[in-house]
């Protein structure tokens, strides 16, 4: 048991209903449903019955989620008097992987924010570097890539750092370059053909994390450049018109604006972008407009 699963509790009670919790908690319903079910076979008791009208506490239930409610508000109230500064009510303090639909959707928050005074912080980091942030409370949101295949090991390491997670979209990696560059004519790329050109790696990858590159640096590359910056990655890729870089889609303009292209090229490796966050449901008027951003983003990246 751990004070995620009091949250879920005490939201599903509030609102009478799994769907309307899951909405309030930027969560999928099936997910919810499975950390209420895994708390009471914990606890051993039934904590809600279906009605006609939704869902309500036990008798046992009841005796439960008071409890829960006392705890929550200490913990809030612990957090509160310990916290080193208030950040604005506006504030956005954003850690994700490099992606230029992120990028876009943070800028346009910020953008549709106004004049109103807020505070604002975006990191571009792997995965390890997202978690930490969010766990330390130095990001109140973070996005983690991760590949689809070590869903379960994400799930894990969030419930060790009491973080929750949301998927975003499920995707495959394209090979972006310049449009100069020997192979963008093509349709698609040949995966055996990249090992002619020079690679642009991530310079931060961390070991104790899933491989955050479609394919890392390996014997059949001839060479490759570990870059830490994602300009400096749109810079060398224009400098160096025979090198790439495996990236998630990017919206077109932003290609275009760089002189970019990017191609499909099959590698059999699905990622997801995973939304990860402290405390459910407890997002400000700025996070909820740059979630609902990061929506709009990945719905015109998969319509086009």
């Amino acid at each position: 048991m751990d004070l995620q699963q009091l949250r879920y509790a005490v939201t599903v009670a509030e609102t009478g209903s799994i769907t309307a919790a899951a909405k309030r908690l930027y969560m999928g319903q099936p997910n919810l449903s499975r950390s209420i079910r895994e708390l009471e076979a914990e606890l051993g008791i039934t904590l809600f019955e279906r009605t006609a009208r939704g869902v309500v506490p036990t008798q046992s239930g009841e005796g439960f989620l008071g409890y829960a409610r006392s705890i929550l508000a200490q913990m809030d109230s612990l957090e509160e008097m310990f916290r080193p500064r208030r950040e604005p009510d506006g504030g956005l303090f954003v850690t994700a992987p490099r992606a230029s639909y992120v990028a876009r959707a943070y800028a346009r928050c910020l953008r549709e924010h106004g004049r109103a005074p807020f505070g604002a912080r975006y990191r571009e980091a792997p995965a390890s570097g997202v978690i930490s942030d969010v766990a330390s409370g130095a990001a109140r949101l973070g996005i983690v890539r991760w590949q689809a295949e070590h869903a379960a090991a994400l799930d894990e390491l969030l419930r060790e750092n009491s973080l929750s997670g949301e998927m975003l979209w499920d995707f495959s990696m394209v090979v972006v370059m310049h449009e100069s560059h020997p192979l963008a004519a093509l349709a698609e790329i040949p995966y055996r053909v990249l090992g002619e050109y020079p690679e642009l790696v991530h310079g931060d990858l961390t070991p104790v994390m899933p491989p955050e590159s479609t394919q890392p640096p390996q014997a059949g590359h001839l060479s490759y450049v570990a870059v830490f910056d994602r300009g400096t990655q749109f810079d060398l890729l224009r400098d160096l018109p025979d090198s790439y870089i495996w990236a998630s889609p990017a919206p077109f303009d932003v290609l275009e604006r760089h002189g970019l292209v990017q191609k499909p090229c099959r590698s059999g490796t699905r990622y997801r972008d995973v939304l990860v966050y402290r405390r459910p449901g407890a997002f400000n008027a700025m996070e909820r407009n740059f979630i609902n951003g990061l929506r709009r983003e990945i719905d015109a990246l998969v319509r086009t």
